[in-house]
């Protein structure tokens, strides 16, 4: 399929979804690669095909080693894990926060991801600014 032709079928994509859409869940939907994805949903951002914006930043949650969370607000120097889905911000529960887990599950996902950033975490970072692509 010719780029042209690529680009329409982003669009088309998009166009197809209820709510805003990422370039991972185009790529996937699309079997492309997000990179590729990246510049034709620009691309069709740019012909006028469908709108987009860097949505506010993508947070990374620093973790310290397990049993030995910072108290003293001194540097982090932890692990770095981007979490982006329910399931994986679940599983920082279950690894940093076991006894936890009970009152976590039954949140939905912007309040488990505050209640990760904000009882569980050890200190979160900007990593980067994700696109994301509406009708």
């Amino acid at each position: 399929m010719n780029r042209e032709n690529r680009i329409r079928q982003v669009a088309e994509y998009v166009r197809n979804q209820s709510e805003e859409v990422s370039v991972k869940d185009i790529a996937e939907a699309l079997d492309l690669s997000k990179s590729y994805v990246r510049e034709l949903a620009r691309d069709a951002r740019e012909e006028g095909l469908i709108e987009g914006q860097k949505s506010k930043p993508v947070i990374g949650y620093i973790f310290e080693e397990r049993g030995r969370a910072r108290t003293d607000g001194g540097e982090r120097n932890g692990e770095l894990r981007v979490l982006t889905t329910r399931e994986a911000l679940l599983q920082a529960v279950r690894d940093f926060a076991p006894e936890r887990y009970g009152e976590a599950s039954g949140k939905d996902l912007e309040e488990l991801r505050k209640f990760v950033r904000n009882q569980v975490a050890d200190g979160t970072t900007p990593v980067c600014h994700a696109w994301r692509f509406s009708a």
